[in-house]
């Protein structure tokens, strides 16, 4: 018996290119066959004058809280452009969603002084400690949900919300209808927004294949339940929520298979 356990499994990985291309490379050495079909576009901000008055500030702040490693290198663009560096942000205590957000924040060599012990926003907000009157900076998405910023703000802190970046639906129907031929045998979603430009672009081919077709494996409860929504059949969700749980998750999905 082979020793890879994912071998032979057809993945369609939908997150933009460059996360993807690292996580095609964890599911080759386990045997997989990853497809790569990113579905959303990260792009700039279209006003980008809120995100460069933020970090103009950024040394105001008690907190910078990231919630991606777009938004880590979304920011540090900014900075960088305006003439700063990562060293202007010695004195700002820096709390990061998980291991991706952190890894993108040490390779600027910043150190990260919070990490939630669950992977979720909503976590960030009971996790973080004594928050009134603190100054909170969050770089987000366009579309990122507004429950951290509210939970932060119940308990008392001052949050300043800036779009850092904006996720669009992409993706090429043609490469899809390619990537379905033969069906994959899994579908790695790893946000809500990924989970929507798929069913859209499966809605563009107007053909046999809708999302009950693709059995979806999620890197977590939000994904998922959009997932559901749309209707993906969900047969695993990663318990830790990062690229490590998702593998983990195809994985014992894939041994039930």
């Amino acid at each position: 018996m082979s020793g890879l356990l994912l071998e032979g499994c057809r993945v369609l990985i939908t997150r933009p290119r460059r996360a993807a291309e690292e996580l095609a490379d964890r599911l080759r050495s386990l045997g997989a066959i990853p497809l790569l079909l990113p579905v959303i576009e990260i792009q700039p901000p279209p006003d980008p004058q809120p995100l460069e008055e933020a970090v103009r500030q950024a040394s105001t702040f008690d907190w910078i809280l990231f919630t991606s490693a777009n938004g880590v290198h979304a920011f540090m663009a900014c900075l960088q452009a305006a003439g700063g560096s990562p060293p202007n942000l010695a004195r700002v205590r820096i709390g990061a969603i998980g291991p991706a957000t952190a890894r993108a924040l040490h390779g600027y060599g910043l150190w990260v002084d919070f990490l939630p012990t669950v992977y979720l926003s909503e976590a960030i907000a009971e996790e973080l400690g004594d928050v009134a009157g603190r100054r909170i900076l969050l770089p987000r998405a366009d579309i990122a949900r507004r429950a951290l910023a509210e939970r932060l703000r119940a308990r008392g802190a001052e949050v300043v919300e800036v779009t850092a970046y904006q996720v669009r639906m992409g993706g090429d129907p043609e490469a899809l209808r390619a990537a379905l031929q033969p069906r994959p045998h899994r579908v790695a979603l790893t946000s809500p927004s990924t989970a929507r430009a798929l069913a859209g672009l499966l809605e563009q081919l107007g053909e046999a294949v809708q999302p009950a077709d693709l059995p979806a494996v999620c890197i977590g409860p939000v994904t998922a339940s959009e997932a559901m929504a749309l209707g993906f059949p969900v047969v695993a969700v990663a318990r830790e929520h990062n690229q490590e749980g998702l593998i983990q998750a195809l994985i014992e999905s894939w041994k039930r298979e």
